[in-house]
């Protein structure tokens, strides 16, 4: 054997700077963006800001709305506003602060008579709750990573912090956090409750009363009665502490607007992005002659990084143009009348705007688009079409035009949703249902929606 050192050619695809720089600011959103610039102004004196650019015109009177995970909801229940913009009385409304978990935990724990390495152990274990308030280590790493012994002891200051508000919080499982919560309320058949979460959790999970009633020789009644007192208990603790989704607010990088002369068009968000340009100082600093070698190399580094940006800016605002344009076209009956999405992919946009799909899928990545209809994600307008068939068999061609697979998932949430709860549908009962107006669905697909929409099976919905 004997090592040796060979020449070897490859040809691989390697991104130019310019290429991917416009790449990155594609992907930003427009706060992002913002940011950027921020951060490019202070980094490249050759950058900045147009002064006698004229301002970016104004959208709209909202240039941000709450957004949750029912984006439909726009069209539901139109948005009402509690407080005009002239109301007096709005600068008296308080601020709610919420505190956090950790800071609501580290105050009761400091109200606690405790010596300092107890103190040391409570806030080790607060510091490693997990989004639900569980415990994400075990006893014996906390004695490790403090350099103490004493099992006990932690074990001690574990079981005070499992006392503390939201009850059930450091538990280790969920059965250790249900039995925490079940001690503190004292029910009546407190012993019956205990018993079926200590031994049964998984069947009445899956609400498989008789195995249990089989095992504990409890009357299905009473199991009954007990699962629906478990189902009252918090498998969360911490839940409550999470930041609420529908405070959070985000900024549109783009708008759908509407008005009687122009009827509806597209404008791209430029609040807070302002308009660059390249210092003219150090452009003409380029043209003398006396300028060292280093410097002139300097300047003519930060001129092409500035006018590359200025550029990439230019090209993502104009990405974003087509394909909202594409979108509005393509969706207006959406728009117009609020009726069911087209099936649009992102191979039919690329070829619309002569883009690649993957420059489409980066303009629409985290990006948001504000409409008549309220705001959504850019990429809510994008879903695979569910075929809808006339004729004797799907094998036929006389198809009838598709619907949008995302039109599919609301329809099968309304049908469970308006289902008889004694005797809810399963997955075949809906296909059936889909089979009658004439959309060829398979059942395993009808699961996966099902499933997507967080929505349990038939067996499991049954009351």
């Amino acid at each position: 054997m004997q090592a040796q050192i060979l020449p070897q050619q490859i040809q691989k695809t390697v991104l130019a700077p310019v290429m991917q720089q416009s790449i990155e600011v594609l992907l930003l959103a427009v706060t992002e963006l913002n940011l950027s610039i921020e951060q490019e102004l202070q980094s490249n004196p050759l950058l900045e800001i147009n002064e006698e650019a004229p301002a970016a015109p104004d959208p709209g009177p909202e240039k941000a709305a709450p957004y949750d995970n029912d984006p439909l909801r726009f069209l539901r229940e139109p948005l009402q506003g509690q407080y005009s913009s002239d109301d007096e009385t709005l600068e008296d409304i308080p601020i709610k602060i919420e505190s956090s978990l950790e800071e609501s935990l580290l105050q009761q724990l400091r109200v606690e008579p405790l010596s300092p390495l107890e103190l040391r152990i409570g806030e080790y274990f607060i510091g490693n709750l997990d989004e639900d308030g569980y415990l994400k280590i075990t006893c014996e790493e906390v004695a490790a990573a403090l350099g103490t012994q004493d099992r006990d002891l932690i074990e001690r200051v574990l079981k005070i912090i499992q006392g503390f508000e939201p009850l059930g919080i450091a538990s280790r499982n969920l059965e250790e956090c249900l039995s925490i919560q079940l001690a503190a309320m004292r029910p009546a058949r407190h012993d019956i409750y205990l018993a079926i979460i200590t031994g049964h959790l998984q069947d009445l999970g899956h609400k498989r009363f008789h195995q249990i009633s089989k095992e504990t020789g409890l009357a299905l009644p009473e199991i009954k009665e007990a699962a629906n007192f478990i189902a009252g208990l918090e498998p969360k603790p911490a839940r409550n502490f999470r930041p609420i989704r529908s405070s959070i607010y985000i900024q549109p990088d783009v708008f759908i607007l509407k008005d009687e002369e122009r009827g509806y068009y597209v404008e791209v968000s430029r609040e807070g992005v302002p308009s660059l340009r390249v210092n003219a100082y150090y452009r003409n600093l380029l043209g003398r002659a006396g300028l060292s070698e280093k410097d002139r190399e300097f300047i003519q580094e930060k001129f092409r990084n500035a006018t590359n940006f200025i550029k990439s800016i230019e090209q993502r605002g104009h990405t974003l143009r087509r394909i909202a344009e594409y979108l509005l076209i393509k969706q207006m009956a959406f728009f117009d009348r609020g009726e069911d999405l087209v099936p649009l992919v992102l191979k039919d946009v690329a070829q619309a705007i002569s883009r690649n799909e993957s420059t489409v899928s980066r303009a629409i990545s985290n990006k948001y688009i504000d409409t008549p209809r309220g705001m959504f994600p850019m990429k809510f307008f994008f879903s695979q079409g569910i075929h809808q068939i006339r004729g004797l068999s799907a094998a036929s061609d006389d198809a009838q035009g598709s619907v949008a697979s995302r039109s599919v998932k609301d329809e099968i949430q309304n049908i469970i949703i308006g289902e008889d709860k004694t005797a809810p549908l399963s997955d075949q009962d809906i296909q059936h249902y889909f089979k009658r107006r004439n959309m060829q669905i398979a059942r395993r697909t009808i699961s996966k929606y099902r499933q997507g929409l967080r929505i349990l099976p038939s067996n499991l919905r049954k009351v």
